[in-house]
Formats: C-alpha cells, structure tokens, sequence
C-alpha cells in the first residue's frame, strides 16, 4: 500500500503477453485489469493535547506545561 495510514493505493503492471510470454498487442482493452486499486490501511496517528496549566512563576519567566500524547 502506498500508504501507512488513511487510504492509499495497491499498485501492479499490466502487460499483454501471448502463449510463450513474449510481448504483444493482441489483447482485448476491454478485458484488461485494473493497475491500481484503493488501500485502506487504518487511521493516522494524530496529536491529543490537554490545556495548559498554571505558570510556574508568579512574575517574569516561568514554564505552563500540558500533556501532549500521539493516539491513533
């Protein structure tokens, strides 16, 4: 798939081949396979954050944390 998440697609070559696998143009369009097909592969990962929590200074710099975790 070419894709690890969220759809993609299968791909394959399709060629006309006569009786001993030599090339050739004598096949039906019509009849020909598909060379790619939709591929599903499940959701992505994605960002869940919390809020931000209280400063850990009452004045000048301080640091506000939250809880930042990747989920499927």
């Amino acid at each position: 798939c070419s894709s690890t998440c969220a759809g993609g697609f299968h791909r394959r070559v399709v060629v006309c081949q006569d009786e001993e696998g030599r090339s050739s143009n004598n096949c039906d369009e019509a009849t020909k396979p598909s060379e790619s097909r939709h591929c599903d592969s499940g959701p992505c990962p994605q960002w869940n954050f919390g809020n931000w929590g209280e400063c850990t200074q009452t004045c000048g710099d301080g640091i506000k944390t939250r809880l930042v975790i990747c989920q499927l």
